[in-house]
């Protein structure tokens, strides 16, 4: 039973409290270890319970609960205060209007509006369950957390005052008072208030600067703006016009570099175009305000002006630099490019390619026609340096030991047709040569120089290829889809690589007696 204690005065009001007592000035009661202050209160005794008014205490060892109205049941010790409540405990301060507080349990329940004040932060909202003895608390519609580094804004919130943890059930943002530019966006998902580290799910989003990670799990740390990104991930970077994607991918120093792998593609965007970059692995970086993007282990790209495949290749996007490393190939248009090292310059302002490097058996074919798809213009030699223009390549000079192997045609003043005359073949140690289309002009064939024409008919058959030929065209990629196709596919699809050499079917004939 409720115990009385003290009071100055007690009455009993003919006509008033249903007959019971009215109990004022310095009012004290005690139930099970509580002691219940006021300056009046009333008191049923037969059902054990009482209203106190103005200045009410409930005082025990795990809280302090003050308020301007209060009634008490000595059964079911349950409470409910009106009239700026305050509850407090070790760990946090609760304000509000109303609360609804169960002794057995030591839990308090609002649903009109409160405030929680602990050492780390604010939390505002208008549903509200408070749990003393575990410091787990639920916070349900426009819930509001403030601290001296962040807001957090969400409609579900469960904390955990003594891990100081939030966790989110429901659309949540935090964001970085610092930097507002640096916010999380999630509806499931854990977050340490003081470490600053967040386990989201459920296509959670991290941002900073413009630039963000989605991804079906995600991890982030906010001090150290590193982030891990589990299940379709996308990284995307609006400013450099790139985003990446992949199936796992990591974020370092916030988001300015980012690490994708598993099905891993990056996209440059450009007004007219746009670079698709795929790979194992690729890898975005910042170095003196340059940006990177690093493609690794069986990497392939695709621009509707250029394609190609390497082990590894390098995008500059600062300069518009493509540099490809190991068993490098490249298309452009009817020709195909191969070397050991591959460098490949955009101009970025107008969008078109510029120019090109290639370091170590540089080899350049060009499909004659496509009436005739065993017969192919050939530019070989250790190194190559090319030159675009209209994004076809249009110049390029063979440096050291360079061949050639041509197929020279004149245009048919009754037909119109180009007819083919003959074949030259050149060794010098520089060769400078002009491209159009399918065909190759020897402009300059300096040192050392060794050149014969062949007529088609007496053209040898084992020099038709020059050293290491390998016509590639069935590789090449039509569209950016294709380099998304896994290695096997891709060879299925595309055929064994053509050797012409090994495989050429009609040769050429001895013309008759008044034969074109």
């Amino acid at each position: 039973m409720i115990k009385l204690v003290q009071a100055d005065k007690i009455q009993r009001i003919p006509d008033k409290y249903n007959g019971n007592l009215l109990f004022s000035g310095n009012v004290i009661f005690k139930h099970k270890g509580t002691t219940l202050k006021s300056d009046s209160a009333v008191f049923d005794e037969k059902n054990n319970y009482f209203k106190a008014f103005s200045n009410v205490e409930m005082v025990n060892p795990k809280y302090n609960l003050t308020t301007q109205n209060l009634e008490y049941d000595g059964n079911t010790e349950y409470a409910i205060a009106q009239g700026n409540v305050v509850l407090r405990d070790s760990e946090q301060t609760l304000y509000t209007d109303q609360l609804d507080y169960d002794q057995k349990t030591n839990i308090a329940y609002y649903n009109n509006g409160g405030t929680i004040v602990s050492k780390e932060s604010t939390i505002n909202s208008i549903i509200g369950t408070y749990n003393v003895n575990t410091k787990i608390n639920t916070f349900e519609k426009r819930v509001a957390i403030t601290s001296k580094d962040y807001y957090i804004d969400s409609e579900n919130v469960v904390h955990n005052s003594k891990e100081e943890s939030v966790e989110f059930f429901d659309n949540t943002t935090i964001q970085s008072k610092e930097n507002p530019t640096q916010f999380i966006k999630t509806s499931k998902g854990k977050y340490y208030l003081k470490k600053k580290e967040a386990f989201l799910k459920n296509r959670s989003s991290v941002h900073s600067e413009g630039k963000s990670i989605i991804a079906d799990d995600l991890y982030y740390n906010q001090i150290t703006g590193e982030g891990e990104g589990k299940g379709d991930v996308l990284i995307d970077d609006p400013v450099e016009k790139r985003f990446i994607k992949g199936e796992i991918g990591k974020v370092y120093k916030e988001l300015d570099s980012a690490f994708v792998t598993k099905n891993a593609l990056a996209v440059r965007a450009f007004e007219k175009d746009s670079l698709y970059l795929h790979a194992d692995t690729l890898m975005a970086t910042k170095r003196d305000s340059i940006s990177y993007m690093r493609a690794f282990n069986n990497a392939k790209f695709f621009k509707s002006n250029i394609q190609g495949k390497a082990d590894s290749i390098v995008f500059s996007e600062g300069n518009g630099t493509l540099k490809f490393f190991r068993d490098p190939i490249l298309w452009s248009d009817y020709k195909q490019v191969t070397g050991d090292t591959i460098t490949v310059y955009i101009n970025l302002k107008y969008e078109q390619l510029d120019s090109m490097q290639v370091m170590g058996n540089a080899f350049t074919i060009a499909q004659r026609d496509s009436l005739y798809p065993k017969e192919f213009n050939q530019l070989k030699s250790k190194d190559m340096s090319a030159v675009f223009r209209n994004d076809s390549l249009e110049w390029t000079q063979a440096r050291g030991n360079a061949q050639s192997t041509l197929y020279m045609e004149d245009e048919n003043k009754t037909t119109k047709q180009k007819e083919l005359i003959g074949i030259n073949r050149s060794d010098c140690g520089i060769i400078e040569a002009n491209f159009d289309k399918g065909q190759i002009d020897i402009i300059s064939c300096r040192i050392g120089q060794k050149s014969k024409m062949y007529p088609p008919f007496e053209f040898p058959e084992e020099q038709r290829f020059l050293p290491d030929f390998a016509w590639r065209g069935k590789e090449k990629f039509k569209r950016w889809q294709d380099i998304m196709l896994p290695t096997n596919q891709e060879e299925k699809q595309a055929g064994a690589i053509e050797e012409p050499k090994d495989k050429i079917e009609e040769k050429p004939q001895k013309l008759k007696n008044g034969e074109k």
